[in-house]
């Protein structure tokens, strides 16, 4: 969140909580990878692996299950086919009829009872679908309900309940449980409706509706134990205390942050182990000062971004601190180990690290019995809560100390691992500066911010230092009724880092996004190779100085 209307997504790949995450992630990795090239055996084994790690197939995804299927279907195995399909139809009521349809491993067997006996389920999911999908997100929102009212305000010392909070669908549908405008309801508890165009976007967040705030949740984030519902019901708490940075922390890319970053994720990670497999407190403290250690070094070496780097941990790092622990998790610790691992994965560091260090370092607080929360309004600073409260005094760090926490937390290999990020990311940064600086580009600036909304996954931006940040999976929405130019969104299918881009900047209170020159201009619609934009009436593009174009008002 900025502190107007900045939004992010993310995607996931696998959806669970494990602490073979990364292992699992390589595994699906290979097993597609192999697929796609034929390798119909080794891509089975690997799939097979992949249920192993992941201990079943009812913690994958159904967008990962579909894929085993057709991996399986590859290799001729119909009994591991069927196996994952009938799971599918039957325990997750799986009704995408046009994608099982269209995959051309399954027509080898269109004539058996088997796939007869999937497609009348999964047409009957279909019939019932509607009605589920409602009986569904209201369970999700009333155990969120339980939740907060059985903390009470222990946690935080206030109640986080708010019946302002609306999920969204991606077919325009938002429920609530909250009386909408010109809404239906089947039980006078929840209540839906379709949403009107350019109103909300797509994002878990707060906005405005109808006069009043609410929290966001997109329908896909209900299976996570009510983290998500938590997140964003605190954030809509938080933000009527006061305004945060929500803006990335562009330093972040630089290989000598990235190391000190990852070596206070990896003491980080290596406290928490500590705390799950029971160990000494004194092994936890020392994995924490080792935290500490590499937090304070980064922290001094780039202080200009100090306050910055705070508010944002504040916002989001606590945020998502609190949807853990009141989550029905049982076990909190392997969650933020896994979410230490996710983020670490990511291409960019700028916008995701507090995700992984806010619910680490509360945990482990919370483990040591530290009294550090104190209210809503106020920025936190885990280097100083740590030193206050442990260390009672300044922490001082020594050439000698700094040398033995690397040692143990893994520096070799993550030393060497960011160099060689380091020539993919000078490529990255050669490329977007000759595609958005150097060649012909089309600009326009944001007239007005407040009623803008963007999304973007944060794990693929990329800071070109003194230029802005580059956006490679983004959209944009107006919400101003024309006094912007209009909407817009990179092409999915198209985006990825090193295959698409969109710079944005703020120049003197304004904000810009930059573009490569279109390559088709029809009525309203722009359309570059990577991206589309839907021009508002009475907004026109047009030719600047025979080289660039800009989007104007007419």
């Amino acid at each position: 969140m900025k502190k107007i209307a900045l939004i992010l997504f993310v995607s996931v790949f696998i959806q669970f909580v494990n602490a073979q995450e990364t292992d699992i992630n390589k595994m699906y990795q290979s097993a597609v990878e192999n697929y796609e090239a034929k390798n119909h055996k080794k891509s089975e084994d690997d799939f097979s692996k992949l249920i192993e790690l992941a201990k079943g197939i009812e913690n994958l995804s159904d967008s990962v299950l579909f894929q085993g299927s057709s991996i399986f279907a590859g290799n001729n195995n119909p009994e591991k086919t069927f196996q994952i399909l009938n799971y599918l139809v039957n325990k997750r009521f799986y009704s995408d009829f046009d994608k099982l349809n269209n995959e051309i491993e399954f027509q080898k067997w269109y004539h058996t009872k088997e796939w007869e006996n999937v497609i009348s389920k999964i047409k009957e999911n279909k019939t019932t679908e509607p009605f589920r999908n409602r009986q569904n997100i209201k369970t999700k929102l009333l155990e969120a309900k339980s939740v907060l009212e059985k903390d009470n305000g222990r946690l935080w010392g206030y109640k986080f309940w708010n019946d302002n909070i609306i999920v969204i669908d991606y077919d325009n549908t938002i429920y609530s449980l909250t009386k909408l405008s010109n809404c239906k309801t089947d039980d006078d508890t929840l209540y839906y409706k379709t949403m009107e165009p350019n109103t909300l976007v797509f994002v878990n967040t707060t906005q405005k509706y109808e006069g009043n705030e609410y929290a966001t949740v997109l329908n896909n984030y209900l299976d996570d134990k009510s983290s998500t519902i938590v997140h964003e019901l605190f954030h809509l708490l938080q933000l009527k205390t006061r305004k945060f940075n929500g803006n990335a922390i562009t330093y972040l890319d630089e290989t000598n942050a990235r190391i000190l970053l990852r070596l206070e994720y990896e003491a980080l990670r290596n406290a928490l182990k500590s705390i799950n497999q029971n160990k000494e407190t004194g092994e936890v403290r020392t994995y924490l000062k080792d935290a500490v250690t590499f937090r304070k070094e980064r922290q001094k070496k780039y202080s200009k971004y100090l306050n910055a780097e705070l508010e944002l941990e504040t916002l989001e790092g606590l945020a998502n601190y609190t949807g853990f622990v009141l989550s029905n998790y049982e076990n909190k610790y392997d969650l933020a180990i896994s979410e230490i691992s996710k983020r670490e994965e990511a291409e960019t560091y700028t916008r995701p690290f507090p995700y992984a260090t806010g619910p680490a370092y509360g945990l482990i607080f919370d483990y040591l019995n530290i009294n550090w929360k104190n209210g809503l309004d106020k920025i936190y600073n885990f280097t100083e809560i740590y030193e206050i409260n442990l260390n009672k005094s300044k922490l001082k760090i020594s050439k000698k100390t700094l040398e033995q926490a690397k040692a143990r937390n893994n520096f070799e290999k993550i030393n060497k691992q960011e160099t060689v990020r380091e020539e993919r990311q000078n490529e990255l940064i050669a490329y977007y500066t000759n595609l958005l600086i150097n060649q012909p580009i089309l600009k326009v600036a944001v007239t007005d911010l407040d009623n803008y909304g963007r999304s973007f996954n944060m794990n693929g931006t990329l800071t070109l230092k003194d230029k802005g940040v580059v956006y490679s999976s983004i959209r944009g929405r107006d919400k101003s009724g024309g006094k912007n130019f209009g909407s817009f969104s990179t092409i999915k299918g198209k985006d990825g880092l090193g295959k698409s881009g969109i710079l944005s900047y703020e120049k003197n209170g304004i904000t810009y996004f930059v573009f490569p020159l279109p390559i088709k201009i029809s009525g309203t619609k722009i359309i570059g190779e990577f991206y589309e934009i839907d021009l508002n009436p009475n907004w026109k593009a047009i030719n600047k100085n025979g080289r660039n174009m800009e989007i104007v008002k007419e």
